[in-house]
């Protein structure tokens, strides 16, 4: 597998769900903490979790999971665009002061966490295409295009960071189409956003 690091988004308020997707349950664990979970699982590290909109109790989701690869961080300016929150997961990443570079990721991987149908199985088998394919995007794809999960290469990390508003990895899926690896995932594409999906995952 590759040196991968993760980042999952959790930051918004789920304004259109009317409550935190982020604390929505699933088999009786919040959304959350599956996503970390699945990453912790996949062999990334460290993992960042970007929190804004309710950043306490997220942070109480996530009690009780291994501290070692996770790494929490607050978004005070969540509500203007996700790219905030890709900007403040990048920069979580970035070396420390007199901390040596060899040790930060090779590559990253881009996680939401109302994917619900997304497993293990589903990261590691991007995981494994970005190994083989050592392309510099790896994407899932599904409802005909490219989206996350994906993983970049540690060398689009300053692209990520440079995003402006409320886009997010899609953008740079797009420009760099040309050069990804896809992988057919159409569990991806199964998301919580409204109280009609709610109802039906439940």
């Amino acid at each position: 597998m590759p040196d991968a690091a993760a980042i999952v988004l959790a930051a918004g308020q789920s304004r259109r769900l009317g409550q935190p997707k982020q604390l929505v349950e699933l088999e009786g664990e919040p959304l959350l903490r599956r996503a970390v979970r699945l990453a912790i699982g996949a062999g990334c590290a460290p993992v960042v979790v970007v929190l804004g909109a309710c950043d306490r109790p997220c942070r109480a989701a996530l009690a009780g999971l291994p501290p070692a690869p996770l790494r929490i961080v607050s978004n005070p300016d969540w509500a203007a665009g996700m790219s905030t929150s890709m900007r403040a997961g990048v920069h979580a990443l970035e070396a420390a002061p007199g901390e040596s570079t060899s040790s930060q990721p090779a590559s990253v991987l881009i996680l939401v966490c109302d994917q619900v149908r997304l497993t293990g199985s589903s990261l590691q088998r991007l995981l494994s295409a970005h190994t083989e394919s050592r392309a510099p995007v790896t994407a899932a794809r599904y409802a005909g295009r490219l989206g996350v999960p994906a993983i970049f290469r540690a060398e689009l990390l300053p692209a990520l960071a440079a995003l402006t508003g409320d886009q997010g990895a899609r953008l740079l899926l797009e420009q760099w189409a040309a050069n990804a690896t896809a992988v057919e995932m159409p569990e991806a594409a199964v998301e919580l956003d409204t109280p009609e999906d709610l109802a039906r995952l439940q």
